[in-house]
């Protein structure tokens, strides 16, 4: 991941002359690319940065070495040689953190070359040299893309620029000599515990979804079940059963009231059927008779009427509520049902069951009856 453009030598992505000024800032950027990588936890990210700028010979101690002796621009010198230092401690750092000690004490030598007395290389080393003659153990990464790592700032001045690169701690058992806690970080498997936790979490909510989804099953496969019956049982001539996803329609295949709210004798006979066939429902083999008469379901009656001149041609009408009262008294007459078992509404003078055309006015003076299967709480 080069991606070189223009800038100084090898430094990835920043436009720039050859001169100390453009690159010690492109060497800082990549540097804080590297270090914003590391504290996410991507650790194989931040070895890369660092590795395409050391095999570019951006981290040669041989290039920055005048910074010692004055040469150069002073200002630009120092922070670039801040910046290779920052940069070689947090390779060796990352190297720590992936399990590799050679490579890390490999890195934190250099820095000691460069900056005689690095606190950061000097902790390091003495932790290394614990791990090796096993005074100290190293923690593994378990997970070196979910890793918490944290990161101390290191702040540089680049023409007025403020630059904060950083350093990633070595994570071991104990503190250096004096007290100093060698890694000065929260615990390595912090990233893994909330990983952990994580994936406990989304078990749970997968059970919780597969639980939800076993319900809804449940409930759809019982009002099937519950329309199915009630279809069958309903079933008679002159009335056309309209089966939909929640619920069934019953419709008299003629005019229930001649006019007003005086009903047929064929109507009245229809719904006296079918209020003894209602009370049935739920106590056929499985169901629960003690429940009561048609535990299961719900009953709407509607209500329809024409559109006449001069008369309302939509909202309802009191003729078609009147229907609708009328149909419940003789659905319960002959059977268990009681009128409070029964929900009556007024339809729209426009949404009669048939086609709103002057042929079908007398079809359309009539009710309807819905049949909805009733919740489970409300059924017990």
């Amino acid at each position: 991941m080069s991606g070189t453009s223009g800038g100084a030598p090898g430094a990835p992505g920043v436009p720039g002359a050859g001169s100390a000024h453009a690159r010690a800032l492109s060497l800082q950027l990549t540097v804080n690319r590297a270090h914003s990588a590391a504290r996410a936890g991507d650790l194989d990210q931040a070895a890369r940065l660092l590795d395409e700028l050391d095999t570019g010979g951006h981290l040669d101690a041989s290039r920055v070495s005048f910074a010692k002796t004055g040469s150069g621009s002073g200002g630009d010198s120092r922070a670039e040689r801040a910046t290779v230092v920052a940069a070689l401690n947090l390779r060796a750092k990352v190297h720590a953190q992936r399990g590799e000690l050679t490579e890390a004490d490999a890195c934190w030598t250099r820095v000691e070359a460069l900056a005689p007395g690095d606190p950061d290389a000097a902790a390091g080393r003495r932790t290394l040299a614990k791990i090796a003659t096993g005074r100290r153990h190293a923690r593994p990464v378990v997970n070196t893309g979910r890793v918490a790592v944290v990161a101390a700032a290191l702040a540089a001045t680049v023409a007025g620029v403020a630059l904060v690169g950083g350093a990633v701690r070595l994570i071991s058992d104990g503190e250096d000599d004096g007290g100093r806690a060698s890694g000065s970080v929260t615990e390595a498997d912090t990233g893994s515990e909330r990983l952990r936790a994580e994936s406990q979490r989304a078990d749970e909510l997968k059970e919780r979804l597969a639980a939800l989804e076993s319900d809804n099953k449940a409930d759809a496969d019982r009002r099937d079940s519950t329309l199915d019956e009630a279809a069958e049982r309903l079933a008679m001539p002159g009335v056309e059963i309209r089966r939909h996803a929640d619920d069934i329609q019953l419709v008299f295949s003629t005019g229930v009231f001649p006019y007003d709210s005086v009903i047929s004798r064929e109507g009245a006979t229809a719904l006296t059927e079918i209020g003894r066939r209602l009370a049935d429902l739920g106590s056929g083999p499985g169901s629960e008779s003690e429940a009561g008469p048609a535990a299961g379901v719900e009953t709407t009656v509607v209500g329809h009427s024409v559109a006449v001149p001069g008369g309302a041609p939509s909202g309802g009408s009191v003729v078609a509520l009147e229907r609708a009262r009328v149909a419940a008294q003789y659905l319960a007459q002959d059977s268990d049902l009681r009128l409070t078992d029964f929900r009556l509404v007024s339809a729209d003078q426009r949404r009669g069951p048939f086609p709103a055309t002057e042929a079908n006015a007398p079809r359309n003076r009539t009710v309807t009856l819905l049949i909805t299967p009733k919740e489970p709480s409300a059924a017990r």
